[in-house]
């Protein structure tokens, strides 16, 4: 009894939406598209396909011996020494080294360099510091003066400047 009732439901309410309530809405749109008329244009001509010619076979491989050895004495006058055995403050970033003091003996000024670990370095000009082949150029009372040697974007070993400051004792 339940599922008769429901089929009649449905279908009366499925009548009511085939009647011809949208007449005026009908009427609208003949109205508004009479008088228009569309253009499309022609679409472009397509062109034909003109393979290029790869003309790469007679020049230098990328990673020919002649050229690698190009780039190695290019490179060599300012790169730094490889060989060399490293020394310990160039294990640690130079924002992570703190200069907590100097020294001077015998005529040499020497900075303390404190590791994260609470370990203290004395430095001398000539002693390398932090990663970058960072040499040590001149020690002052407030200051440790380092050259670094860096790789710049076209593969050049080039040289900046940079120091490690005295820290005051209540400063953070």
């Amino acid at each position: 009894m339940k599922t008769r009732f429901a089929t009649l439901l449905l279908a009366a309410l499925l009548a009511g939406c085939a009647g011809g309530d949208n007449d005026d809405l009908d009427a609208w749109m003949a109205q508004a598209g009479q008088g228009l008329t569309g253009q499309v244009e022609p679409l472009p001509r397509v062109q034909p396909y003109q393979p290029a010619v790869y003309d790469g076979f007679g020049a230098l491989a990328p990673f020919d011996e002649q050229k690698l050895a190009v780039a190695k004495r290019q490179r060599s006058a300012n790169a730094p020494d490889f060989e060399r055995p490293r020394e310990a403050l160039e294990n640690f970033d130079l924002d992570k080294l703190k200069l907590v003091g100097t020294l001077r003996r015998g005529g040499v000024t020497y900075g303390l360099i404190q590791t994260p670990d609470n370990t203290v370095y004395r430095v001398a000009p000539g002693n390398f510091v932090g990663p970058n082949f960072g040499q040590v150029k001149r020690v002052s009372e407030s200051e440790v003066q380092l050259n670094e040697t860096v790789e710049d974007l076209n593969g050049e070993w080039v040289q900046r400047s940079t120091s490690l400051h005295l820290e005051e004792q209540g400063q953070k």
